[in-house]
């Protein structure tokens, strides 16, 4: 028998080499075995707790887990915190309960949403841990619209009529004031048709809400438009087309009648110093300082 090449005999005695794991899937590895451990162990301890029997070493294996995972890399390095324009930034991570360099599984993100949308400027809020090492977090905040006067207590309210707060409101003197018991829940619609009548709503002092039905309009100057039930958007239009071609709201009137579809009434006074001396009462910006009830 011939004998054997020597390089055959080398290749044929060789050991076989191990192939490595390429470096992304050893990172996978590393990262799913401890998550696979916290998932587990916390099946486990809810059986235990809910059996009755051995809560405490659910709990202390839960805890070690977590601390195994994290030191795996499975920690809290960034939060990430996007739609946020009023809130600081600490009253949202104190109020999601997030700190760096905890576990990141022991982050629960639908305790976390639900504690933060208790803050009355949060309208939503979507939270998601983002393994390895992130939270991310998206606020929804709720836009001012108008200051509610209702019973002498002033409030701010967003377009669908919810209370934002009732502190520190000088900053919004600029918004429209509504006034009613129900004006909060049908302001935003009558506030969107002033807004595209811009030198009639500058001229304006309350948006009241009359008998849960309609509005009426009180200027600076005292005249108080009476809008229709229906139709407000036509009625609005119409009387801003007479402040600008008429002049309506610089002359001796009192009441501006629009429910009607068929004539216009108007009110004038019999004194013009009643009209001065209401004009020197009113002259402030639309919804600034309100008084009383009307």
């Amino acid at each position: 028998m011939p004998p054997m090449n020597s390089a055959r005999r080398a290749k044929k005695g060789r050991n076989p080499r191990r192939r490595s794991l390429p470096r992304g899937a050893r990172t996978a590895f590393k990262l799913a075995l401890p998550t696979a451990i916290v998932a587990a162990l916390g099946a486990t301890g809810l059986w235990l707790i809910t059996s009755g029997e051995g809560a405490r070493l659910a709990e202390g294996a839960r805890a070690t887990a977590l601390a195994l995972s994290a030191r795996s890399g499975l920690r809290v390095d960034y939060v990430l915190v996007s739609g946020r324009n009023r809130l600081s930034r600490a009253s949202v991570e104190y109020a999601v309960n997030v700190r760096r360099g905890m576990p990141i599984m022991a982050f629960d993100p639908q305790a976390a949403k639900k504690r933060l949308e208790k803050f009355a400027w949060i309208r939503s809020a979507m939270i998601e841990r983002r393994l390895p090492d992130t939270i991310y977090i998206h606020i929804n905040e709720r836009v001012p619209l108008a200051l509610w006067q209702f019973k002498g207590r002033l409030a701010l309210i967003d377009e669908e009529g919810v209370i934002i707060t009732r502190s520190n409101l000088s900053r919004y003197r600029e918004l429209p004031l509504v006034v009613g018991a129900d004006a909060p829940e049908h302001a935003g619609e009558l506030i969107a048709i002033l807004r595209t009548q811009r030198p009639l709503s500058a001229r304006l002092h309350a948006l009241v809400r009359v008998s849960n039905r309609r509005w009426n309009l009180t200027f600076k100057n005292g005249v108080i438009a009476r809008l229709p039930e229906k139709g407000t958007a036509r009625a609005v239009a119409t009387l801003a087309r007479l402040m600008e071609r008429e002049r309506l709201l610089d002359r001796d009137v009192v009441m501006i009648d629009l429910r009607f579809d068929d004539r216009l009434v108007v009110r004038t006074t019999a004194r013009p110093d009643e009209r001065r001396n209401k004009d020197k009462d009113r002259r402030r910006p639309f919804g600034a300082r309100p008084g009383k009830d009307t």
